[in-house]
């Protein structure tokens, strides 16, 4: 872009990792998939802020909310732990305002590592991805569908005792059960990750998406993220995402959604730039107390960040 862009923007999906002195065993080992379309070893590099400000320039970032970036299993708080002291350091300018840390809710220590998260004031929420189809392990993040797992679906209900969140990433497969789940725990916010990961184009598989977001946007406490479509488009041009945006944000309402750029995890696929001029481009037809929600205030109020 010739002249910065003046629509302020919370990133509400980003990503930081130092592989110099901290573990990320699918980056750290050089795995050669870490599930999905996302290749670690494209991505074994250490990205942080500086690198992030890199690929923002030229727009108006006033926030981020960053999301756990599979840190070293043995310790799932020290991703936070480590978030939080750049946050309050100089090198991150105040950044992240929102941290979304890692736990098995099936795991017996559940309660050990949420009081964990907690305990640092920027944690916002919890993320344990789901991913899961059965007949198709190469788009598993997960290593069993959760939904399915009675101690993690028993255990979902903890998180408001933390005042915690719940970041979801699923397919549409799982959006039923996860409709249902969230009906259940009005008191959980529910941020629904990357539009709800669209991976099947067909007439039937965009139906099976639609039918899943809609009985997600039917439990007022989810909202959708607007992000990574890259994962499940990985060659995509503005006009390939337009109606999976325009079908997100007329499900959920312009005041549930927010973008997001997934970076650097969408670096594989296009530069930050191309993202945020898509979804600037996309919206061209909202007035600006629209775009403002979808690009910002949305997510300061559903993340409760201090902006």
């Amino acid at each position: 872009m010739n002249q910065p862009n003046p629509q302020r923007i919370v990133d509400a999906h980003i990503h930081w990792w130092d592989l110099e002195n901290n573990y990320y065993p699918w980056l750290s080992n050089q795995k050669p998939e870490e599930g999905g379309l996302a290749s670690a070893h494209v991505l074994a590099k250490s990205y942080l802020p500086e690198h992030y400000r890199r690929d923002a320039q030229g727009y108006d970032i006033v926030g981020v909310v960053h999301v756990q970036a599979n840190w070293d299993p043995a310790d799932p708080v020290g991703e936070t732990r480590w978030l939080q002291q750049l946050a309050d350091s100089s090198k991150a300018n105040g950044m992240p305002q929102g941290i979304v840390g890692f736990a098995d809710l099936s795991a017996d220590n559940l309660d050990e590592l949420l009081e964990g998260h907690a305990r640092y004031r920027g944690t916002r929420a919890i993320r344990h991805m789901m991913n899961y189809i059965a007949d198709n392990p190469a788009l598993c993040w997960a290593d069993q569908n959760y939904l399915e797992n009675p101690k993690w679906v028993a255990n979902f209900p903890r998180l408001a005792r933390y005042g915690l969140g719940f970041d979801l990433m699923c397919f549409s497969n799982q959006m039923n059960g996860m409709a249902r789940l969230a009906q259940e725990n009005p008191g959980i916010p529910i941020f629904l990750e990357h539009t709800g990961m669209p991976y099947d184009h067909s007439p039937a598989g965009v139906a099976l998406w639609r039918g899943g977001m809609r009985a997600l946007a039917a439990a007022p406490n989810v909202v959708c993220k607007i992000s990574g479509l890259g994962n499940t488009i990985p060659n995509w041009t503005e006009e390939l995402i337009r109606p999976y945006v325009l079908d997100a944000i007329e499900t959920f309402g312009v005041d549930r959604c927010m973008f997001a750029s997934n970076f650097p995890t969408d670096s594989q696929f296009s530069t930050m730039h191309a993202i945020w001029d898509a979804f600037l481009s996309i919206t061209r037809g909202c007035s600006d107390a629209e775009r403002d929600k979808l690009f910002a205030s949305n997510a300061i109020r559903y993340y409760r960040l201090a902006i």
